[in-house]
């Protein structure tokens, strides 16, 4: 018989026998199976939901706050004075137009400014935009939940907030009024509920602590405690077309008290970022800075994707000499590390659960060994050497490993599928979240590259736990295996 049909028969029998003994106990076995399926699992979702926050984070990071590349004057990143602008603005803005690779840029006029409301005092910074152009840059104007990003021309020039500075600047109401009670859920709320907030009136309060204490003072402690955040969230509004007086130096090193009404609010995942950037229109501000419209201090550019952005801010910084071009890795270093680790961080909690595992798996195939020396002994005496005799203990553990972990994945894999579409919803700890810039509610990524390794892993699991069982049955006689009862 020739020597490759030998191995063939060879390896279909060990693989035969091998499947078989994993079944010889099935108990036992299920045992082991079901504790692999259940870590598997519980890794490869821990992995998903990690990696669909980072997807998740890095996006925002990118298209909300900023962009693939940035381009500024260097003295402006060493003192983020208004006469820093960008020099030679008209070549950059042809290089832009021409490079392959740039999809979309934004000119920025920033600078910190002190606003002042009629009820509190706050500072951010200022974006100066072009709307249109920034559209194509910042996907913040799909995150508006009040007004509206600069769809409208007005007599006094517009200011765009995020929630947090809006809040900051004490813009958040609170008051019953007749239309949001016709629209409230009937489902949700009683009829007994409803009269009650009625009670209250038509009020506007302007702070929380106030319109809480009002609630509580129509229900009763348990009606509170079940309908008080929801009705205190519903019945909230900002105060749209207030005016904000805004503090800054412009060109000249004069402060000047230009006056903005708040047209827009918009909120992120990150409250940090709606705490600190406002946004108005470049071509109203100049009218109060003394810049010209050819006058910048950032330059946002959008790239076909994340990776292909670095060699494009490569070919920038050549294309560019005298501007400082950064692209996202060095703009937000944190969330490149947390991109370049999500993987690793996920395959190490893996192996953490693995390593657990592999004792149960260790145990379970020290068992069957020592039930089984009488077996093993006649084997040996009739013929089969030692590496064989490894070969089928070593086969039967990783059979035992992967079937569980089959299992697992299939089984997550439809759980990520259909929470891939839904999300996950951490809204009890949305605040939290938010605050670190991270979305309450995550939808769960894990590739097929992610599987494959995962496969590995348990197989380089099933081949380690394999060992000490099978030194065990090597050391056998088999003359004193086929003595044992």
């Amino acid at each position: 018989m020739p020597s490759g049909l030998k191995i063939l028969n060879y390896t279909i029998m060990i693989l035969s026998i091998g499947w078989k003994n994993v079944w010889r106990n099935k108990t036992r076995s299920l045992v082991v199976i079901v504790a692999v399926m259940l870590g598997i699992f519980s890794g490869i979702m821990a992995t998903g939901i990690m990696q669909g926050w980072i997807e998740q984070r890095t996006y925002d990071s990118i298209h909300n706050e900023v962009a693939h590349i940035q381009i500024h004057n260097p003295d402006y990143l060493i003192n983020e004075e208004i006469q820093y602008t960008i020099p030679d603005n008209d070549k950059v803005n042809k290089v832009l137009d021409t490079l392959q690779g740039v999809v979309a840029y934004s000119p920025r006029v920033k600078m910190f400014a002190m606003a002042k409301t009629s009820w509190a005092v706050s500072g951010f910074i200022l974006k100066g935009i072009d709307p249109d152009r920034e559209k194509l840059v910042s996907e913040v104007y799909k995150n508006m939940i009040e007004g509206n990003f600069f769809e409208d021309q007005h007599r006094t020039p517009s200011i765009v907030l995020g929630s947090k500075a809006a809040d900051n600047l004490k813009l958040l109401n609170y008051q019953v009024t007749l239309e949001k009670l016709q629209t409230m859920d009937k489902d949700i709320y009683p009829q007994e509920i409803m009269m009650k907030i009625e009670s209250i009136g038509s009020k506007r309060f302007r702070k929380e602590k106030d319109f809480r204490n009002a609630l509580e003072e129509v229900f009763s402690k348990e009606e509170y405690k079940e309908f008080g955040d929801g009705l205190v969230k519903y019945f909230s509004f900002y105060r749209m077309n207030a005016s904000v007086e805004l503090t800054f130096q412009d060109r000249n090193g004069e402060i000047v008290h230009p006056v903005f009404k708040v047209r827009g609010i918009y909120k992120t995942n990150n409250s940090g970022f709606d705490g600190m950037y406002a946004f108005v229109d470049r071509e109203s501000l100049n009218q109060f800075t003394g810049l010209k419209n050819n006058e910048v201090h950032e330059i946002a550019v959008i790239a076909t994707d994340n990776e292909k952005a670095i060699p494009l801010t490569e070919k920038l910084e050549k294309y560019l000499p005298g501007q400082d071009v950064m692209s996202w890795r060095r703009l937000s270093p944190e969330i490149a590390m947390y991109t370049d680790f999500s993987n690793v961080i996920g395959y190490i909690y893996i192996v953490i659960i693995l390593f657990a595992l592999a004792f149960g798996i260790i145990n379970t195939m020290l068992m069957s060994v020592l039930e089984r020396l009488k077996e093993l002994g006649m084997l040996m005496a009739i013929g089969m050497n030692k590496k064989r005799v490894f070969t089928l203990i070593m086969t039967e553990s990783v059979f035992l490993t992967l079937t569980g972990a089959i299992i697992g994945m299939i089984f997550c894999g439809v759980i990520l599928a259909i929470l891939g579409k839904t999300g996950i919803n951490f809204g009890m700890w949305a605040e939290g979240f938010e605050a670190i810039g991270y979305a309450a509610i995550v939808y769960p990524i894990v590739t097929w590259q992610n599987y494959i390794v995962i496969t590995l892993l348990v197989i380089i699991t099933g081949i380690v736990s394999s060992i000490w069982p099978a030194r065990k049955a090597l050391k056998l006689n088999p003359v004193d295996a086929l003595r044992t009862e």
